[in-house]
């Protein structure tokens, strides 16, 4: 994948990836989890690009405070999702073809808003275990944030608490492999996510994505989803994982109320990481589903 660089109107300057074809019509863009980058999903981005015969672009974007970006992240000055939505507004609008907007967890919520806000250019969207509770309990949560009743989230200081420097590249690979939140991954996939998202210094190398950025990120969570879900028109699929998902049953089922365009899918022995687990299948299913 060629990496390139996209300007915004303020001036600031973000990473992202391409793989393109003059045969192309349309371009799926794509948005990382939190904490991750757009690197890190290298193997199923080609493989979609594959499978589709290089006759859908694809492009993922490194957004603000992760991945080799070097937009303005200042954690203190991050109080909602907002700012996620509104990058890649101005990312989609460089793009002069129809679009499939796709985003792993986070980056789903930012697929899913973006496409609301530009209709008339999404042909679908692309969930893959997005952050999403039910209707109801998304009110509730919304509720009890504004009177700074909700609980703590064990992400926040789990995050704050992140690793950030290391003596070189292949001493975070080894370090993350088979553990914590990467057990499940294989060691490409590992590979791919440290040479995203680390830095060199004179010192070795170090997360560019700051451990105060990705706590506060998971922090401020954003649940207000499901009016951007309503309203738009277009189709979309959501793949879900069994295992500690983001998106659990009842999210589910209130997916699929929103009518026949839609289609929910759950791997009940995968987890939040199903685009590390099962990339193969996830490629296949988003296929049939766009061939239709």
């Amino acid at each position: 994948m060629q990496r390139k660089e996209f300007i915004n109107k303020k001036g600031e300057v973000f990473s992202y990836l391409s793989l393109e074809s003059s045969k192309a019509d349309t371009t799926l863009i794509f948005y990382h989890a939190t904490g991750f980058n757009a690197e890190t999903y290298k193997i199923l981005l080609e493989k979609f690009f594959k499978k589709n015969n290089k006759l859908i672009n694809v492009v993922a974007l490194d957004q603000r405070g992760h991945g080799l970006s070097t937009a303005y992240a200042d954690y203190k000055d991050l109080n909602s999702w907002e700012c996620y939505v509104e990058d890649s507004l101005e990312f989609i609008d460089t793009f002069n073809t129809k679009i499939i907007l796709s985003g792993h967890s986070m980056g789903g919520v930012v697929a899913a808003k973006s496409a609301y806000l530009r209709q008339q250019q999404t042909r679908a969207i692309v969930l893959l275990e997005p952050v999403l509770y039910s209707p109801i309990r998304a009110l509730r949560f919304r509720f009890l944030t504004k009177l700074n009743l909700h609980r703590k989230i064990p992400l926040v200081e789990a995050a704050a608490r992140r690793r950030a420097r290391f003596e070189s590249f292949e001493h975070a690979i080894s370090s993350y492999q088979g553990r914590g939140a990467f057990t499940s991954w294989g060691e490409e996939w590992v590979r791919n996510y440290v040479m995203g998202g680390f830095r060199k210094t004179n010192e070795g190398v170090k997360l560019s994505c700051k451990p105060e950025w990705e706590s506060k990120t998971f922090k401020v969570s954003d649940m207000d989803t499901w009016r951007s879900l309503r309203g738009f028109k277009g189709k979309g699929i959501a793949l879900c994982g069994g295992l500690g998902s983001t998106c659990p049953k009842e999210a589910r089922k209130a997916l699929g109320r929103l009518g026949s365009s839609w289609e929910i899918l759950e791997y009940p022995d995968s987890s939040h990481f199903l685009p590390m687990e099962l990339s193969d299948e996830i490629i296949d299913r988003v296929y049939e589903f766009m061939s239709k």
